[in-house]
C-alpha cells in the first residue's frame, strides 16, 4: 500500500507540474483533476481489476484516471480522446511518470484518438472500460454506452463516474459573481448538448445498453473554507475565458457582460462556506 501511494503521490507531482506550464490549454481540466483525486481514488479502489487485465479509458483528457489506474495495477491502459491538444500532453507526461517510478510494475500505457460513441478498438477488446466526467458533456450518452459494450469481452465490466447538480449543496450561497459564472458555464454546457443531471441516468443509460448493472455508489467531498478559493477563482475565470467567444455567440452572456464578470471575478471578496459535492459512480457488467 506504501508504494502505491508513492506512486501517486507521484503522478499529483507531476500533474501539478503541468498544471504550472503556461503552454496547457484547459489548465483548469488537471487542476479539477488534482482537486478531486481523493474521491477519483476511492472509487477505483472498489473495481475488480486483476494483474494482467486491458483497460480502457474513455475521455482520458489529461490521463488523471489511466495514469491511477496504471499506478495502482499492473495492467495495460488505452487511454481514448476526441482531443489531439490533450493526447500531446498525455504523451509527453507518460515518460515523466515511468521516470520516477509512478507506474506500477508490468503497467504500460497507449494512447488513441477517437470519438466516445465510434471507439476505434474491435469488438471485445477490453477487460474492463471507465470514464469519468465524460457522460455530462455527450449529446447521445446512450451511443457512447453501447460502444463500451461492444468493445468489452463477455464478461467484462464498465465503470462510470460524473457529477449531478442535485447532489452539490452551498451554505451561504455562492457570491453572486461566482453564481452567476457558475450558471453561464452551465448554460454553455446545456446548449453544447451536456447534461448537468447525468449522475442520476447512468445506471439507467448503462442497462438500455445491455449491461448487467450490480453497483451504484454516491461519493462526497464537503469542505468549509473561504470562497471563492485561489483554485476556484483561477478554474472559473480560466473556463469563462476558455469559453468566451461561444458565451457570446450564443448570447448566454453579451461582450460587456462576459468582460465585466470575468474582472469582477478577479476581485471578488473570499468568505466562508461550507460546500459538497458529490461523484455518482455506476458498476456494470456486459453478461458472459
Amino acid at each position: 500500500m506504501s508504494l502505491t501511494l508513492d506512486r501517486l503521490r507521484i503522478v499529483d507531482e507531476v500533474m501539478q507540474a503541468y498544471a504550472d506550464r503556461k503552454h496547457i490549454t484547459d489548465k483548469w481540466l488537471i487542476r479539477q483533476a488534482i482537486a478531486t483525486a481523493p474521491m477519483r481514488r476511492a472509487i477505483l479502489t472498489t473495481l475488480p481489476i486483476r494483474p494482467g487485465m486491458h483497460i480502457v479509458d474513455v475521455g482520458c483528457g489529461y490521463g488523471a484516471l489511466l495514469f491511477d489506474i496504471a499506478a495502482m495495477h499492473s495492467v495495460r491502459v488505452t487511454g481514448i480522446d476526441h482531443s489531439p491538444t490533450a493526447l500531446a500532453i498525455d504523451e509527453e507526461i507518460l515518460p515523466t511518470l515511468a521516470a520516477r517510478g509512478a507506474l506500477e510494475d508490468g503497467a504500460s500505457i497507449t494512447f488513441q484518438r477517437g470519438d466516445a460513441t465510434a471507439l476505434p478498438l474491435p469488438a471485445g477488446f477490453a477487460d474492463g472500460v471507465v470514464s469519468r466526467f465524460l457522460f455530462q458533456h455527450l449529446s447521445n450518452p446512450n451511443a457512447a454506452a453501447s460502444e463500451m459494450f461492444r468493445i468489452l469481452r463477455p464478461g467484462g465490466f464498465a465503470c462510470a463516474i460524473d457529477s449531478d447538480d442535485a447532489l452539490s449543496i452551498e451554505y451561504p450561497a455562492d457570491p453572486p459573481t461566482v453564481a452567476r459564472t457558475k450558471e453561464a458555464l452551465k448554460s454553455l454546457q446545456r446548449a453544447r448538448g451536456g447534461d448537468r443531471e447525468i449522475g442520476r441516468k447512468l445506471a439507467s443509460t448503462f442497462h438500455d445498453a445491455g449491461f448487467s448493472v450490480t453497483q451504484t455508489f454516491v461519493v462526497p467531498q464537503a469542505v468549509y473554507s473561504q470562497t471563492p478559493s485561489d483554485l476556484a477563482r483561477g478554474v472559473l475565470a480560466e473556463q469563462l475565458q476558455a469559453g468566451h467567444q461561444e458565451l457570446v455567440a450564443r448570447g448566454i452572456l453579451t461582450e460587456p457582460e462576459y468582460q465585466e464578470l470575468l474582472r469582477n471575478l478577479r476581485q471578488e471578496a473570499a468568505r466562508w462556506q461550507f460546500s459538497m459535492h458529490s461523484e455518482i459512480a455506476v458498476l456494470a457488467w456486459k453478461p458472459s
